[in-house]
């Protein structure tokens, strides 16, 4: 059988593709991903995780749908197994809001008299080195709220813990990493099949011959604080926005707060200092405490 590059086109021989375009293929099927790494291979159980809910904001709405997947990775951040995919809908106790089916695709119907038993997911997160979300801040409130309880399992986030600019990437939804990747979502608003993207997504080997998946862990490993702005004077609160600081409400709360990772720790700190006119409280923040609902923590 012939090349297929050499059969003969319209001027007798097919041309390579130009080099300004690009070549999207599908995320890899649950089928095409090993059940099991390699016998005696090292490796970190890391679960990943997207929620479909009623809404965005956790206090006012509810998960409808979740899959969580456990992924083998091995010491060079490349995912070697998918040993378990789970996924369940929950019945939210009211009629969907016409943009929710209209985006999930999911009725009433469907979420009718279903549910998710949060001791078992609980279970299945304590037993793995850490969960992985695209958008961890979104999803972890939602999962906790689920369960009822905080689970004290190592979070990371691919959207904030990856420096996608350095990698060439311009930071956008998951559909679009992916396709920046060069990998399409055949549905998308499903749980399964943003987990199963975000798979993908995280074994992505870039440029510099790291994974996603890499990156992320070794952001999850690394130190990170949380600059809470007490005393702060409420004059001060454009320049905390501006800043990406994030106003926690509540009760016992009432601040501004920020996650400061290493590389950008002294350069903030001297940013409060010259800018607020005083020193913020710093609290030390294990990836085991990052994004968490505000309310679900106590300031310093």
């Amino acid at each position: 059988m012939k090349d297929p590059e050499q059969q003969p086109g319209v001027s007798g021989v097919r041309e390579a593709p130009p080099l300004d375009r690009r070549m999207l293929h599908p995320v890899r099927d649950r089928d095409d991903w090993p059940r099991a790494a390699p016998e005696g291979e090292s490796t970190r159980r890391i679960a990943v995780i997207d929620t479909e809910t009623t809404g965005l904001a956790v206090e006012n709405h509810q998960v409808i749908e979740l899959c969580a997947a456990i992924a083998e990775v091995d010491d060079a951040g490349r995912i070697v197994a998918v040993p378990t995919v789970r996924s369940g809908l929950v019945d939210p106790g009211h009629p969907l809001p016409e943009e929710i089916t209209e985006l999930t695709g999911l009725t009433d119907a469907d979420l009718a008299g279903r549910s998710i038993d949060g001791n078992q997911l609980a279970e299945m997160l304590e037993a793995c080195d850490g969960v992985v979300a695209y958008n961890a801040a979104f999803d972890r409130p939602f999962v906790e709220k689920l369960i009822g309880r905080h689970v004290s399992v190592p979070w990371g986030c691919v959207m904030a813990d990856v420096p996608w600019r350095q990698l060439g990437f311009e930071p956008g939804p998951q559909g679009y990493a992916a396709m920046q990747a060069g990998y399409y979502m055949p549905s998308a608003h499903r749980a399964k099949d943003d987990v199963l993207a975000l798979i993908q997504l995280a074994d992505h080997v870039c440029a510099d011959g790291e994974t996603i998946m890499a990156k992320t862990l070794a952001a999850m490993d690394a130190p990170a604080w949380r600059f809470e702005a007490q005393g702060a004077p409420y004059g001060y609160k454009d320049d905390l926005r501006e800043q990406r600081y994030r106003w926690a409400w509540g009760r016992l709360h009432n601040c501004w707060f920020k996650q400061v990772r290493p590389a950008s720790y002294q350069e903030e700190l001297a940013w409060y200092v010259r800018t607020i006119g005083q020193q913020p409280v710093i609290v030390p923040l294990p990836a085991s405490e990052r994004y968490r609902f505000h309310t679900t923590w106590t300031p310093a």
